[in-house]
């Protein structure tokens, strides 16, 4: 063996004795990572016969002792701008790990007046600090400038702090390509719906996901909006590119017409709390979930699944806060949020009370399915009368690391 070979052969490790949870390998007890990515998933006694192949001491075992092992949630946190202890926001980002994350979008709020006069330094020097702490994190992180205060959009110049704040993410595209993620921007639905097609065109010229936080607006007059802003930016040939669509967030209605028109957009819909998803997804509608800062992950499933007219499965909630939710980020990752052979090795161990495949309204879930369903389990999680409770955190990892 070659110095080389032992080198590439030093980050092998061996997880048995527990279930994984791969679309790829439904019933898989065991997973080998190399490199920081999946290279093989399946039974115990396979693994055992694998290892052999290995030089001794090179595989590192590790006894799940029956957890799960489950692809990482996606989440969000948000801080201002202006805060410039960037220590701060590492133990955010330490403490989402914690809980279940390993992906985050990164709220930065900045109020418009802000981007004027003196102020405007420590903007940049909090937004450049922001990135940079969240770059020298293990977990990957999307920023998304928050822009809030705007007033008479309407009028003459009304954009002018909008336009403010992209010339000012253009002069910081040094900070931003090192980060590796193009910035997203967040507007209120209230302060933009009289110039929305105004904030659109812009978004979509400078090729930048546009977030427009509708909660607590009437849901038919956000779709009808949406509807008619979307056939002129289509008119106008500056439809937003299907990898940064525009995401509504907080948006609902227990209408399914509106759901219905929604589609005809383009836009996608990210829930901040339960939300009629199953009207959503049957509809087709791509909707993705991220719960509020320091609540688990487990916590808004549980939600969904419970939803007192809309339940759905934990199969589908669980997709919507990791699959959906990658999906709806900014350049799309279609592959993440899986544990396949190939995949990057970014997962979490979970102690569950129980597994199964749990449907809406099930009178029994089954815990012992047919192989040829191949559906893989996921936590068992009970109704507010029932023993039990969430799943509990026992490990984090990002491309093979380990994150503390």
């Amino acid at each position: 063996m070659t110095m080389n070979e032992a080198a590439s052969l030093e980050s092998v490790h061996l997880l048995n004795n527990g279930t994984i949870h791969s679309t790829a390998e439904p019933y898989a007890e065991a997973m080998l990572v190399e490199k920081g990515h999946v290279a093989w998933l399946g039974s115990d006694e396979t693994a055992s016969r694998l290892k052999e192949q290995y030089p001794e001491g090179v595989v590192q075992e590790q006894d799940l002792d029956r957890t799960l092992v489950a692809p990482g949630f996606v989440g969000w946190i948000t801080r201002g701008v202006a805060e410039g202890d960037s220590g701060d926001l590492a133990e955010r980002l330490d403490a989402a790990a914690a809980l279940g994350y390993t992906t985050l979008r990164m709220g930065l709020a900045i109020p418009a007046e802000l981007l004027t006069g003196e102020s405007l330094q420590s903007v940049v020097t909090g937004l450049t600090s922001s990135l940079r702490t969240a770059a020298a994190h293990p977990m990957d992180t999307y920023p998304v400038v928050q822009l809030s205060g705007l007033h008479d959009v309407a009028g003459a110049g009304g954009l002018r702090a909008l336009n403010e704040l992209l010339t000012l993410l253009g002069d910081a595209h040094e900070v931003e390509e090192a980060e590796g993620r193009r910035i997203s921007v967040a507007v209120s639905y209230a302060e933009v719906a009289e110039n929305l097609i105004g904030v659109r065109t812009w978004m979509a010229e400078e090729s930048r996901q546009l977030l427009i936080d509708v909660t607590g607006e009437d849901p038919g007059e956000v779709v009808q909006s949406l509807a008619a802003t979307t056939s002129q930016l289509r008119q106008l040939k500056h439809t937003p590119s299907a990898e940064n669509p525009t995401v509504l967030v907080g948006f609902d209605s227990s209408q399914r017409a509106h759901w219905e028109d929604l589609l005809n957009t383009g836009a996608q819909v990210l829930a901040r709390r339960a939300i009629h998803l199953s009207t959503a997804l049957s509809v087709g509608v791509p909707t993705s979930a991220a719960p509020p800062e320091g609540e688990s992950p487990w916590q808004l499933i549980s939600e969904h699944v419970h939803h007192q007219s809309d339940p759905v499965s934990v199969r589908a909630g669980f997709n919507a806060q990791t699959r959906g939710a990658f999906r709806s980020l900014p350049g799309g990752q279609p592959e993440a949020g899986t544990l396949n052979p190939g995949s990057e090795a970014t997962y979490v161990v979970w102690e569950a009370d129980s597994l199964s495949v749990q449907t809406p309204h099930s009178a029994v879930s089954a815990w012992s399915t047919d192989t040829r369903a191949r559906t893989p389990l996921l936590p068992y999680l009970p109704g507010r009368d029932e023993e039990g409770g969430l799943p509990r955190w026992r490990a984090t990892v990002i491309r093979g690391e380990a994150v503390s």
